[in-house]
């Protein structure tokens, strides 16, 4: 099997940006990390598109709302219990989509609901005493998915290419008779 050229280009990438992720995440005690992983995974799943990053950043601050918003729900006794959360989050859900459809089409329907399942599992499993400072942080690593893992290892893969450019083969090389290369 032969293993193209693109594909060790973000192998390389990725495992470097991942790398530099890993240590930063760890000197300074970001404990959300695997945030970034899931947004990136995101990200990588829509094939980068930095034309929709702006729409990517919203979706992901609207998830966010979303999350506080069913959390602070969930506080409630009644609303905690099985059938009434699942209402609530299935309205929630479709109100998300509604809104996309309607007055807020520059959000990413996908992105909205990773971002608010992703920040649900966390408040659900660590108990927040500093919720600003959770939030910014929150946010941050949620960025770093798109912005530093994926953009990393696509500036890498950029400047790669640029460096090491792709070998013309011996058939491309040769000029073709077809083309007037004055008009070139």
């Amino acid at each position: 099997m032969k293993i193209s050229r693109d594909l060790w280009i973000s192998v390389i990438g990725v495992g470097i940006s991942t790398l530099v992720y890993s240590v930063i995440m760890g000197a300074f005690s970001l404990w959300m990390g695997s945030a970034a992983f899931i947004m990136a995974s995101f990200y990588f799943g829509l094939g980068c598109p930095t034309k929709r990053l702006g729409n990517i950043v919203v979706s992901f601050v609207m998830g966010i709302v979303w999350a506080l918003l069913s959390f602070a729900l969930l506080q409630n006794a009644f609303i905690a219990q099985l059938w009434p959360s699942a209402i609530m989050f299935g309205l929630l859900t479709s109100l998300a989509i509604f809104l996309q459809g309607t007055i807020m089409p520059f959000t990413l329907v996908p992105g909205w609901l990773i971002s608010w399942g992703t920040t649900m599992l966390i408040i659900s499993n660590v108990t927040v005493t500093h919720w600003g400072t959770f939030l910014v942080q929150l946010f941050i690593s949620m960025l770093f998915g798109p912005f530093f893992i994926a953009g990393a290892a696509n500036l890498g893969g950029a400047y790669w290419q640029r460096w090491f450019p792709k070998r013309k083969s011996a058939e491309q090389a040769l000029p073709r008779e077809d083309v007037d290369e004055e008009s070139l």
